[in-house]
């Protein structure tokens, strides 16, 4: 042990005078001297993986040449691969079945329909009431048969006839006056007061029953006509009784129709206002599809332009990220490199070095005379 201080003590010295003197040059101002101590907490066995652990570390944050010289911070290598999936085929499909909604056609032809009956509907109304309210009835009674209707319903045959029995019976006349005037020549009597008186009395007689004849076929036309004229007037009563029947009927219908046609119209209307509101709630509908179509599209595109900004600032914070990474890797580990210190201190005088000489020979004095 004591050898070995020894040689240390010489070490010491031969250092002192190749510092000191320059080492084989010329003399000159002595120079300072600098002192570095290094003290750590890593143990020998971490200190391959730490040395790695910067070496990857570095490998990753910097680029270098051919030469293995650092000449930067790698630069950022953004994903080209798919991050935001787009719309399916069968979502555009239907998306553009969408924006191409329209008020179906066949609201028109309903609107249309009820529009058309409506309108029927309130005009048979119109119609068929003021038929029913425009209805009065009215008495029904026969004629009078006076002699200007008696005239009227003769038989223009009439006269014909009753002269065609008055000719008849004068011809019979003649017939008995002939008889008459032969029975006076056969019994002599021809051209006396009884042949006269016989005469007279058959002249009479022809003229009463011509008479007669002209009364009764003045009677039988007049009769006749009198049941032509009730068989007329029961016609024209029947007749106005049909008519008022069926201006009755007619009335009635018309109040149906008008009824019927009021309620048609009615229901028109309302189906008009209930086919109004569901026509505004498909239309509602088809604006809520559309614009939920439209703000799929938006939610997307909001989604595509997110993830720009972020590839944006990712690049433009990368460098500053990697050598965070870096930092913190160095950071992490600081306590287990510990601390180094550096001093610097001029050198020794002639009178401290040869002080110094002289405390390194009372030591090998003490040394050597211990021993």
């Amino acid at each position: 042990m004591k050898l070995l201080n020894l040689f240390n003590w010489v070490e010491s010295l031969i250092s002192f005078f190749t510092l000191g003197f320059g080492g084989g040059g010329g003399g000159g101002s002595p120079q300072p001297t600098t002192q570095t101590s290094v003290s750590t907490n890593l143990p020998e066995y971490a200190k391959p993986y730490y040395e790695e652990l910067l070496k990857q570390g570095g490998k990753q944050v910097y680029a270098t040449d051919a030469s293995g010289n650092v000449t930067g911070v790698k630069p950022y290598v953004p994903y080209t691969g798919e991050r935001v999936a787009g719309f399916t085929p069968e979502q555009l499909k239907v998306q553009s079945e969408v924006a191409g909604m329209a008020t179906p056609g066949e609201f028109g032809a309903a609107s249309r329909g009820l529009g058309t009956g409506t309108s029927m509907g309130f005009g048979t109304a119109g119609l068929g009431l003021s038929q029913a309210f425009g209805y009065s009835p009215t008495a029904i009674s026969g004629g009078t048969f006076d002699p200007s209707a008696a005239a009227y319903y003769a038989s223009p045959y009439q006269t014909g006839v009753t002269d065609i029995a008055v000719r008849e019976a004068r011809r019979q006349g003649d017939i008995e006056r002939s008889r008459g005037a032969m029975g006076a020549i056969n019994r002599g009597t021809f051209g006396g007061a009884r042949q006269a008186l016989m005469q007279s009395e058959q002249d009479r007689n022809l003229a009463q029953n011509i008479t007669d004849i002209r009364t009764k076929g003045a009677q039988a036309g007049y009769e006749n006509a009198q049941k032509m004229f009730e068989a007329d007037q029961a016609r024209r009563m029947r007749a106005a009784e049909l008519g008022q029947q069926g201006q009755q009927f007619a009335a009635g219908l018309g109040k149906e129709l008008g009824v019927a046609g009021l309620q048609t119209g009615l229901e028109g209307a309302s189906k008009t206002g209930a086919l109004a509101a569901t026509q505004q709630t498909a239309d509602l509908e088809r604006l809520k599809a559309q614009a939920a179509s439209a703000g799929e599209k938006q939610a997307l595109q909001q989604e595509i332009d997110n993830l720009k900004y972020q590839q944006f600032q990712e690049e433009r914070n990368y460098q500053k990220a990697q050598l965070d990474y870096l930092s913190q890797i160095l950071r992490g580990n600081a306590a287990a490199l510990g601390t180094t210190q550096v001093q610097y201190a001029p050198a020794p005088s002639l009178a401290s070095q040869l002080g110094g000489v002289g405390l390194a020979g009372l030591g090998l004095y003490n040394i050597l005379g211990k021993k």
